[in-house]
């Protein structure tokens, strides 16, 4: 296991709000200068293929779009060793791709030290690019989450200045 920090965005962004994690993942590189030490992963639906990035990693944050039973939009945040008794109270097969992700590499002895899960409650899963408007006004207060969480590891972020005046 290296010092190294990942952020993983998982999610197909042709099924609506379940894209959100990739789509979180492009935000925040668009709004913030991240510092060369954090690896930005868009993880898409890679599933298990990712068990070595985070098996690489010291600290982690994973974004997806989490089914708890919220109002569309709601900021989830699961710290640690949690993400087993929050998915178990609430499991959709779409989250069986995140528990399988973390499983294994809990299973392998490898999960970092750090782990934070983060995400927003869909409000539509199913065909369609866009995320709903729930989940697009909740974006920004998802992206500044997973800023505040890279500062408090102590990894460089630093907003982007606007080229708009």
């Amino acid at each position: 296991m290296s010092d190294s920090t990942v952020v993983i965005g998982l999610g197909n962004v042709a099924q609506a709000d379940d894209g959100l994690g990739v789509h979180a993942v492009r935000a925040l590189s668009a709004r913030y200068e991240i510092s060369s030490r954090v690896e930005l992963v868009e993880g898409g639906t890679a599933g298990l293929l990712l068990v070595p990035v985070l098996a690489d990693a010291k600290r982690a944050v994973v974004i997806d779009a989490l089914d708890l039973g919220a109002e569309p939009g709601t900021l989830h945040r699961i710290a640690a060793r949690e993400w087993p008794s929050a998915f178990l109270q609430r499991m959709t097969p779409h989250d069986a791709g995140l528990t399988d992700l973390l499983g294994a590499t809990l299973l392998t002895g490898s999960l970092p030290d750090d782990l934070l899960v983060l995400g927003l409650q869909p409000q539509r899963i199913g065909w369609g690019c866009e995320p709903t408007p729930p989940v697009v006004h909740a974006m920004p207060r998802l992206v500044d989450a997973i800023a505040d969480q890279l500062r408090d590891w102590e990894c460089a972020v630093n907003e982007r200045e606007s080229i708009c005046a």
